[in-house]
């Protein structure tokens, strides 16, 4: 497998960028009867951002009201500040922006062994796993700072040097059981996966700034080495329930030391998911 380079996520990035901004033109010309572009000229240009069905392939084939569960790490990557940027910027320019930096969030994410699961709003839901939870764990952290450095470090010069405005973006990750669910009728449904991982990752990736990724104590509780994590200020979260209470703790994750190991961790992989991986 060839090295998954930051100019390999910039690449993506920009390509995504001309191909939807190409279509879009010629689908608004080929809505002016007047320009003589049609939309099969138009969906011929969009071709090239045709990509894979999102979704774990495992729980594909469930049925309706099926439910399989599994131990998975939950990631959320998400864009910050994108309410205010449609605020000053052409809508179309960041819709187009926006889909073209979460192309690049989900070829992240199958490069580090994970499923692009959906996208939330300005963001991917992600999970890595069934498998090693160890593997799992550490992918999704490795395929974060990544995702991060990849857009500081090259999308954003790029968009500099293109007069427009950079980007920011944050994660959070947590790490146990997902429930995944077949919901909706027989004309029309959807997997869902659903748990407390998937809840906490949630607001985890709120709880983050940007350029930080904060991790809930179901992912840092399985790794040996926690030198990295430091207690989030807003930590621990309470959860009460009449009498009873649960403390559940959270952290920021220090990413930057990890970015020179990044290249070789997504070579061993060589283009297999986690849920591949064993242990020898």
């Amino acid at each position: 497998m060839d090295t998954y380079t930051l100019k390999s996520f910039g690449d993506t990035v920009r390509n995504d960028y001309a191909r939807r901004t190409t279509a879009t033109h010629l689908f608004e010309a080929a809505s002016k009867s007047y320009t003589g572009v049609t939309r099969a000229t138009a969906a011929f240009a969009a071709q090239g951002l045709e990509t894979r069905r999102m979704g774990h392939p495992d729980y594909d084939d469930l049925q309706i009201g099926e439910v399989r569960t599994a131990n998975i790490a939950c990631v959320f990557i998400d864009l910050t500040d994108f309410t205010g940027r449609s605020h000053w910027d052409d809508p179309a320019q960041v819709t187009t922006l926006a889909h073209a930096v979460l192309t690049g969030f989900v070829e992240v994410v199958s490069i580090y062994g994970g499923y692009p699961l959906g996208l939330r709003g300005d963001g991917l839901f992600a999970g890595f796993g069934p498998g090693v939870a160890t593997v799992a764990a550490t992918m999704a952290l490795s395929a974060c700072a990544f995702a991060l450095d990849a857009v500081n470090r090259e999308v954003n010069p790029w968009l500099t040097r293109s007069g427009i405005e950079p980007v920011k973006a944050r994660a959070g990750l947590d790490y146990g059981r997902i429930d995944f669910v077949r919901t909706g009728s027989h004309e029309s449904s959807e997997v869902n996966p659903i748990g407390f991982a998937a809840n906490f990752a949630a607001k985890c990736e709120k709880y983050a700034n940007s350029w930080e990724i904060v991790v809930g104590s179901g992912l840092t509780n399985l790794l040996a080495d926690t030198s990295d994590f430091t207690q989030h200020k807003h930590s621990p979260k309470t959860f009460q329930r009449q009498y009873e209470q649960h403390l559940y703790p959270f952290y920021d994750y220090n990413w930057h030391p990890v970015l020179p190991l990044l290249p070789t961790v997504a070579r061993q992989l060589d283009g297999r998911p986690v849920s591949a991986v064993g242990i020898a």
